[in-house]
């Protein structure tokens, strides 16, 4: 018992030393490419130059742009379904652009307008956005392989869940672990998978039977 307990204290140790060191690197590296707002505005902008580390510092690099306020933002991106859902597009598209325009890597905005925009005829929209939701998910795909050791790293929930799909698989119920990370009980899968981790900033987690009302 005390074997398991003093290694549970050693993961959460290893997991807050590294993200502090994840922090500061993050933090340097943004400097170095003359800021986030910099940075990101050429992801928006489509700069063909920016390579893979340029992208993964454009997602993880958001949680210090000053922007980032993941439960507030998700409450928001859970609005744009719905519309879609109802065929209303050019509603889907206004709260996605709201959304982005808070938040440029929200895999739900792009992955939802660029759904609005297919239905809408808008085929110039919906190659942008599916090409941003593409590489926002693939930068959480190569950030870790969802086990314990070395779990996926995601800005929000939405994220995390927006990424499962996008490998085919659907999250039923989710927890915090005794070592901070998040655990995700998964429908069952022809990978025969039960459970993947990511780690998830701890202002962007609220347990399923917490969520606030949306009152």
């Amino acid at each position: 018992m005390r074997k398991a307990v003093i290694c549970i204290g050693l993961s959460i140790l290893f997991f807050a030393a590294q993200a502090q060191t994840d922090s500061a690197a993050i933090v340097q590296k943004l400097a170095a490419k003359g800021g986030y707002t910099a940075l990101s505005k050429r992801f928006i902008e489509s700069d063909t130059t920016l390579t893979i580390s340029d992208f993964k510092l454009i997602y993880y690099g958001f949680q210090y742009s000053g922007a980032y306020s993941p439960i507030e933002t998700e409450i928001n991106e859970n609005l744009i379904k719905p519309y879609n859902k109802a065929g209303q597009y050019a509603d889907a598209i206004q709260i996605a652009d709201s959304v982005l325009l808070q938040k440029p890597v929200s895999i739900t905005a792009h992955f939802e307008k660029a759904f609005a925009c297919a239905q809408s005829g808008n085929t110039t929209l919906e190659r942008y956005h599916n090409k941003r939701y593409i590489v926002l998910c693939n930068v959480i795909k190569s950030s870790g392989d969802g086990s314990k050791e070395s779990p996926f790293k995601a800005l929000s929930v939405n994220d995390a869940l927006e990424v499962l799909n996008y490998i085919g698989l659907q999250a039923i119920n989710d927890r915090k672990t005794e070592t901070g990370l998040i655990e995700f009980d998964l429908a069952k899968n022809k990978s025969k998978l039960m459970h993947l981790y990511f780690s998830i900033p701890i202002q962007a987690y609220i347990a399923p039977d917490n969520t606030p009302d949306s009152e």
